[in-house]
């Protein structure tokens, strides 16, 4: 027999409160009669306690077995024959990796789900499901048990989110689809409410966590060769701590800094002046649940020497930009883009043309086209007045915007999300944006050619925009899943995971999709390598206090589960209002024959 709703089953410790209507005995009060011959009978003296000895009638066990009848009937109880044909949908995203008395959470949950898989007959059969990076059927065919349990051992944990399921309504329609008589999901997430077909399993227990939520590496400037790193801790828990934050790269201990953080709160830490690394980590020294989220990555930032491929039907304005130190520019036309190899280089400017969706190399969009998927320009107007600019930025420091008075402009209708970052009283003139960590400039106006000294203001922010991109140079990685733009594939280029394994990349695929591990993934190209960072950045896996209820509100059972499952509780209802018409119906009966009244003696 189960319940589907446990909880009320809490309310049988409430039965014992009936008695105390009838251990309550009312003070007895004084009275005055001639005699007391007609109340002389046989009996306990009254007591002036309220509390008296336990006389029970019969219609407190009445009142007793209603009471316990309701209680488990609002419980659910149902019994339940061995089902044979189930699936098993095991949560294997970033927080199973948590550490429970130094067991991770997925070996908990593969042990609860051997002991499902157990309780099957010889002939049962087993679908498993695997949640990240998305609700997904490890085998095709059906597996019997002992297939099941090696299946289940063999699945791991990956370095991924929870993804977006309403899971009430996935488990039901798997229920319903495939026709399983029970489905069975096993987490770390806790349940509210059971339903027929649908069981939640949860495992581990609400624990603190210390977490690198954030690490980049960057130049000072494209012309300053010191570089900097940043990074943030966050604490989720109620105490505050102080913890130790060691900067490395490719291995070695480059430098550490101690660092308060506050409950609840985040820090951020900072480090100069050390040696240039292909790739750097920052960990935290501290011994937590989650140890994947002590750790992040980065690689190094871009050289200083800026490669830009320019698409514009007018070469020569962009090769003003070659008189700026550490910048090279290749020039193709429009009809050329598609055509032109692309990586390798940092930034994209297209001048007066624009692709029909943004590139993957950060771009600059210099008066685009109507047809522009991130803003649209509007009329021209002559002589545009900055009315507004944002502060601070690097795209408006150091300029006298009183100075700055394009001759020509087309004001900017943004389409997506982003920054107004300079403003006129016609309409945006620089909006920016970024997409999956990618940075994209917009302008309203043509700052080029370059020239230097004879224009200033617009010179000035010529070398603020190309500092803007310099700085977004990669060097901070991706989230995981993020797949890596591969571009043209040669044979014989691998690609290196963070656990060391060799993947054979085909020049079918110019994407890898596999970015499943926090790390640095290293691809082999000829006799060059390129470096990639992804890291965990999704914070709801670092709290591990209180994750997110999964919801079961339950649905009609199918015709499969109603061979394993027969409710009784409306039966239980049923007797209970049975008992309650009964109960109604005698009580004013035994007060006439007598039963429960109270005995009286007499009182001086």
């Amino acid at each position: 027999m189960e319940f589907l709703n446990p909880t009320a089953l809490l309310g049988l410790l409430a039965l014992p409160l009936l008695l105390v209507p009838y251990l309550i005995r009312k003070k007895p009060r004084r009275l005055v009669f001639s005699s007391l011959l007609l109340f002389m009978e046989a009996g306990i003296p009254a007591s002036g306690r309220p509390w008296g000895r336990i006389n029970l009638p019969p219609i407190f066990f009445l009142q007793l077995l209603l009471l316990a009848l309701l209680i488990l009937a609002i419980s659910e109880p149902v019994f339940s024959v061995r089902p044979t044909n189930i699936a098993i949908v095991l949560d294997n995203s970033a927080s199973m990796q948590a550490l429970e008395d130094g067991k991770p959470r997925l070996s908990l949950a593969k042990e609860s789900a051997s002991s499902v898989i157990g309780e099957l007959g010889a002939g049962g059969t087993v679908d498993l499901y695997v949640t990240t990076p998305r609700l997904t059927k490890v085998r095709v065919a059906p597996l019997d048990p002992v297939e099941a349990k090696a299946a289940v051992g063999a699945i791991t944990a990956l370095d991924l989110g929870d993804p977006s399921i309403d899971y009430d309504n996935v488990l039901s329609q798997l229920a319903r689809e495939r026709r399983y008589e029970r489905v069975y999901f096993v987490t770390d997430h806790p349940a509210r409410g059971q339903t027929p077909t649908s069981r939640v399993i949860t495992v581990g227990r609400a624990q603190h966590n210390l977490a690198v939520t954030g690490f980049e590496i960057h130049r000072a400037s494209l012309v300053n060769a010191r570089l900097e790193a940043s990074a943030k801790i966050a604490n989720f828990s109620d105490r505050d701590e102080k913890i130790k934050v060691v900067l490395k790269g490719s291995g070695t201990t480059l430098a550490s800094r101690q660092v308060a953080v506050g409950a609840d709160k985040t820090a951020s830490v900072s480090f100069e002046e050390f040696a240039e690394q292909p790739s750097y980590e920052v960990a935290i020294e501290a011994g937590d649940a989650l140890p994947l989220d002590n750790h992040r990555f980065a690689v190094a930032p871009a050289s200083r020497h800026l490669q830009i491929l320019a698409v514009t039907p007018r070469p020569q304005a962009m090769m003003s930009l070659k008189s700026i130190p550490g910048i090279s520019v290749d020039v193709v036309s429009p009809a050329e883009y598609e055509k032109s190899e692309r990586t390798g280089y940092g930034l994209e400017i297209f001048h007066f043309s624009a692709p029909a969706v943004p590139p993957q190399n950060p771009a600059l969009f210099i008066l685009p086209p109507g047809s522009h998927s991130l803003a649209k320009p509007g009329a021209p107007i002559s002589n545009a007045a900055v009315s507004g600019w944002r502060e601070p930025h690097t795209l408006t420091r150091y300029i006298n915007f009183s100075l700055l008075r394009p001759t020509y402009a087309r004001p900017l209708k943004p389409q997506s999300a982003g920054d107004v970052v300079i403003e006129s009283p016609n309409g945006a003139l620089a909006f920016a944006t970024e997409r999956q960590g990618v940075r994209y400039l917009t302008l309203g106006f043509d700052p080029l050619p370059f020239l230097g000294r004879e224009n200033l203001p617009m010179s000035i922010f010529t070398l603020n925009f190309i500092d803007w991109f310099f700085e977004s140079g990669g060097s901070s990685g991706q989230a995981t899943g993020e797949p890596i733009r591969l571009g043209s594939v040669q044979p014989g280029d691998v690609l290196t995971t963070p656990a060391g394994g060799q993947v054979s990349l085909k020049p079918e695929f110019g994407y890898f999709s596999a970015t499943f591990y926090q790390g640095i993934y290293r691809r082999g190209r000829g006799g060059k390598s390129e470096l990639y960072a992804r890291n965990l950045q999704d914070t709801n896996e670092s709290d591990l206090r209180a994750p997110a209820p999964i919801e079961l509100r339950g649905t009609a059972p199918n015709s499969s589960s109603a061979s394993v499952l027969f409710s009784f509780w409306p039966y239980l209802l049923a007797a209970s209002l049975l008992l309650l018409l009964i109960e109604w119906f005698i009580t004013p009966r035994m007060a006439f024959f007598g039963f429960g009244r109270r005995r009286l003696s007499g009182a001086a």
